[in-house]
């Protein structure tokens, strides 16, 4: 099942895999990490921790757009045969982030007490929380510097550089982790973690870019490139923060609304659930990139291109969708254990949610590309909106569940939003919807793994038993998807 680009088909999914682990590395490392960290701290301090996460998260998007415009951008050059334009546009990004690290390093006592005024957390951890929050900042701009020359290396096709970054870093990560659960350092311990990682990060991704940053960075972008670049790095910068704010609104509304148990459950449902449902997304990084260098070479064919990319793309979704509703809420229920509560639950309502934005994922990468990121913005904006006002009102009334379930509804009109504004903008004479195959593979996978999930859940045999066994599970569904999806592939792309 493969996105068909104008390079081969065997190139992008080779760059696919390698973005996937550049990716999925972060979210693996805290994922594995949860039920230790949990372990160890407890539930009042692991919310401290996980909101933490949650801040620095937010803060990652808060860069101006200045990370979105460093792989469009230096795709657009290559697609135009400029030399010159990349190494402006990197020192430009580069002193943005520079004064961005100060702000918010000084800002650092104001965000822990912004924070601490909206959570009320026990006596007990509000001091090590401060702490974190005074951090948060100062480690999010850390990694937006990674992240820019993860970008660079990304808009020039070097997708193994970008994903021994990432490994390498992580690596690190799970070491310090490791190194300060054992030594019961506490939430000190995570916290020097969490710097050990973003410095790693940034050593890391200098070695593969010196030959651009000691060659070609030279001067910064000229008065019109830079009315270019900041008109589009501030509409990314908006669909930046509505991505962030679709993952991570439920554990925010859960500490402002709802109890200490109730986030602690939200904490650690909704970043597993996210990381699961919105894995897939990470193979559309290659797509984005030669999108852009379309985009600078011919944008009359951004279209029929990004269309037959979709076909392609919701003929994984489908199947996928089906395997993650019918295994997750069993797999994380067991997985975070017996002291949270509604965990299946949530798991269930959060990914009907993050399914639904899945589908949109060519969608958002082609408005991107096409230097239109304000029609996700728009998208974006509708989720928040609709997730706020209706959230609140059924989560006062029903609860944790109830904040989740507003997600569906959320993620229902961002859909809607998305879909129309970039259909206006980019018309095509390709049909999207995907093969008969992907609707029986969706429909087979729901029924037959989602009945060996209960059947594995309701046995009984232990934690680890149970979980070894839904994993074996989901890796059939994904074999299956794989199979069939290989055998699909060729069928012909039909015109509308």
């Amino acid at each position: 099942m493969t996105i068909e680009t104008t390079a081969g088909s065997g190139s992008y999914r080779r760059d696919a895999l390698l973005a996937a682990v550049s990716r999925m590395a972060p979210l693996v490392v805290q994922l594995l990490a949860t039920p230790l960290v949990l372990g160890e701290l407890g539930r009042d301090a692991y919310a401290a921790w996980a909101l933490t996460m949650t801040t620095i998260n937010l803060l990652l998007t808060a860069d101006l757009g200045v990370v979105g415009i460093m792989q469009r951008y230096h795709g657009v050059a290559r697609g135009r045969g400029d030399s010159e334009l990349p190494g402006r546009i990197t020192a430009s990004v580069l002193l943005v982030l520079g004064v961005i690290l100060a702000i918010v390093t000084l800002a650092g006592p104001w965000i822990a007490d912004l924070v601490l005024a909206l959570v009320p957390f026990p006596e007990a951890v509000s001091g090590d929380a401060r702490m974190l929050f005074q951090n948060a900042g100062t480690l999010a701009s850390l990694q937006l510097i990674a992240l820019a020359l993860s970008s660079y290396l990304a808009a020039h096709s070097r997708f193994v550089a970008a994903a021994g970054l990432s490994l390498g870093a992580r690596l690190v990560l799970v070491i310090a982790i490791l190194v300060a659960l054992a030594g019961h350092h506490g939430l000190h311990g995570l916290l020097i973690a969490a710097y050990a990682d973003a410095c790693a990060a940034i050593l890391l991704g200098l070695w593969p870019c010196r030959t651009h940053l000691t060659t070609e960075v030279r001067q910064f972008t000229t008065r019109v490139e830079s009315r270019e670049l900041w008109s589009y790095a501030w509409r990314n910068q908006a669909s930046a923060l509505g991505f962030v704010a679709q993952r991570e609104l439920d554990v925010i509304m859960a500490g402002i609304l709802l109890s200490t148990a109730s986030l602690a459950s939200m904490s650690a449902a909704a970043p597993l659930t996210a990381a699961v449902c919105l894995a897939p997304s990470v193979l559309l990084a290659p797509l984005f990139t030669r999108l852009s260098v379309q985009a600078g070479a011919d944008p009359a064919l951004l279209g029929d291109e990004a269309t037959r990319a979709e076909r392609a793309w919701l003929a994984l979704v489908l199947p996928f969708s089906a395997l993650v509703l019918a295994v997750l809420p069993l797999a994380a229920a067991t997985w975070l254990g017996p002291q949270l509560v509604q965990v299946a639950e949530l798991s269930a309502l959060l990914s009907a949610g993050f399914l639904l934005s899945l589908v949109n994922g060519v969608r958002a990468i082609l408005v991107r590309a096409a230097g239109h990121p304000g029609i996700e913005s728009r998208a974006y904006l509708a989720h928040a909106v609709v997730k706020i006002v209706a959230g609140t009102a059924i989560a006062l009334t029903f609860g944790v569940v109830g904040l989740a379930t507003a997600g569906i509804l959320a993620a229902a009109t961002s859909l809607v939003v998305l879909r129309r504004g970039a259909g206006r903008l980019v018309p095509s004479t390709v049909s999207t919807m995907p093969p008969m195959t992907a609707w029986v593979m969706a429909g087979g996978l729901l029924v037959g793994c989602g009945t060996a999930a209960w059947l594995v859940s309701a046995a009984g045999t232990g934690r680890p038993t149970t979980l070894a066994l839904l994993a074996a599970v989901a890796v059939v569904g994904v074999a299956v998807i794989i199979v069939v999806g290989r055998r699909s592939s060729t069928d012909p792309v039909r015109p509308t």
